[in-house]
C-alpha cells in the first residue's frame, strides 16, 4: 500500500509539489512553560497498515524557533512507540517525555518506523512546542513499503539548473564522510539562494541523540532556518518524482547499494548515502539517466553525476524511497 497525508495552513500552491489534504487541529496540551512557549497537538489516525512497511513523518515549520516530538499510539491497548524529541539539546532532553518502544508491532528507525506486523486503529500524535498555535507548517506522514521494484518508462527529459557543487571531502578528515546530508542540503540552498552556508549547515545538521549528521528531519530543521520549505517523504515511484522536478524542486535521495551496483558512483558501495537529484534524461530512450550532485566527489569537478536510471532506481525508490523535498519558501503576501 501506499499513503500520504499533508497538513498545512498554506493556500499557496507553490508551498509543496505534491497534493495537500487541509489543515491540522492543534490543541494546546501544556500550560506556558517557562522558557520555550506552549505544546500544541494533533492526532492523525492511520489506516490499517500492512507489516514490512515504512512509515516517515515529517514536521517543518517557518518564521519561529520550535521543537516536536513525534509518536505512535496503539488505541486499542494505549502501547507507544516514541522517537526523541528535534531538536533538543541534551540538556533539555529531560523536559520530553522519553523515547519509548512499549509499542512492538512497530521498529524505530531514528527518525521513521518499519512495521513489524499489521498495523490497526492506530495514530500519530505530534506535539510541538512553539509560542503560539503552529503557523506556516507543514506536516506530513507517508507509508509505502520498505522494498518494493519500481518500473518507469519515461517519455520526456525534465532537467532543473545543475545545483553548485560542494564535495564533502574537502572537509576535515574526521568529519568528510559523515556529511553527506548536510552537504547534499548545502548544495540545495546555495543554489535555490546563492548564499553559501555550508559550514553553519553542518554544524547545525549535528544530532547530539545519535552523534551522526544524516538525520532526515533535523536537516529539514535547518532547511527552515534557512528559508527553505520542505518535508521528509518515502516515495513510492517514478512518477511521484518527475511531478516533483517538474514543478522545480529538486529532491535529496536517501540511497544505499551494493559494490559495483552504481556505476560510475564515487563510492563502491553505501549502506546510508544521500545525493541530490535534479534532473531525468531521456535523450536515449532505451537507456534514461538520472541527473545527480553526488557529494561523495572527490573534487567539486567530480560531484556532478550521471546514473543509468534502473541502477538508481534500485539504489532509492527500490528501498524505502527516503528524499528530502525542498524549495524557497513562497513569498509573503
Amino acid at each position: 500500500m501506499y499513503y500520504a497525508l499533508r497538513l498545512t495552513d498554506s493556500n499557496d500552491e507553490r508551498s509543496y509539489p505534491l497534493p495537500l489534504d487541509g489543515h491540522a487541529k492543534w490543541q494546546c496540551v501544556n500550560d506556558l512553560l517557562s522558557d520555550a512557549g506552549r505544546r500544541w497537538q494533533a492526532s492523525i489516525e492511520l489506516p490499517t497498515t500492512p507489516s514490512g512497511h515504512i512509515l516517515v513523518p515529517s514536521f517543518s515549520m517557518l518564521g519561529e524557533s520550535y521543537e516536536y516530538q513525534v509518536a505512535l499510539i496503539d488505541r486499542n491497548t494505549q502501547r507507544t512507540n516514541r522517537l526523541n524529541p528535534l531538536l533538543t539539546p541534551a540538556d533539555n532532553l529531560a523536559q520530553w517525555p522519553e523515547k519509548t518502544a512499549d509499542l512492538n508491532i512497530v521498529s524505530e528507525q531514528i527518525d521513521c518506523w518499519h512495521s513489524e506486523a499489521e498495523l490497526t486503529n492506530v495514530a500519530l500524535i505530534i506535539t510541538v512546542q512553539c509560542e503560539r498555535p503552529p503557523e506556516k507548517y507543514l506536516f506530513a506522514i507517508s507509508i509505502r513499503p520498505v522494498t518494493l521494484t519500481c518500473k518507469f518508462a519515461p517519455t520526456e527529459s525534465i532537467v532543473l539548473t545543475q545545483p553548485l557543487a560542494i564535495s564533502q571531502m574537502t572537509a576535515e578528515p574526521n568529519l568528510r564522510n559523515r556529511i553527506c546530508s548536510p552537504t547534499s542540503l548545502a548544495m540545495v540552498h546555495a543554489s535555490l539562494t546563492g548564499n553559501m552556508a555550508f559550514t553553519e549547515i553542518v554544524a547545525g545538521c549535528y544530532d547530539p541523540a545519535t552523534k551522526a549528521y544524516g538525520k532526515w528531519p533535523l536537516a529539514v530543521y535547518q532547511a527552515n532556518k534557512l528559508n527553505l520549505v520542505g518535508a521528509v517523504e518515502a516515495l513510492p515511484s517514478w512518477q511521484c518524482v518527475s511531478q516533483v522536478l517538474a514543478k522545480q524542486w529538486l529532491i535529496v535521495c536517501s540511497i544505499r547499494f551494493a559494490t559495483g551496483s552504481l556505476e560510475g558512483a564515487p563510492l563502491g558501495q553505501s549502506a546510508g548515502h544521500l545525493v541530490v537529484l535534479y534532473g531525468i534524461d531521456v535523450t536515449d530512450p532505451e537507456q534514461p539517466h538520472v541527473l545527480v550532485m553526488d557529494p561523495a566527489g572527490k573534487t567539486q569537478d567530480e560531484v556532478q553525476r550521471r546514473y543509468k536510471l534502473a541502477e538508481f532506481s534500485k539504489a532509492w525508490l527500490d528501498h524505502r524511497g527516503g528524499a528530502y523535498i525542498l524549495n524557497n519558501a513562497p513569498p509573503e503576501d
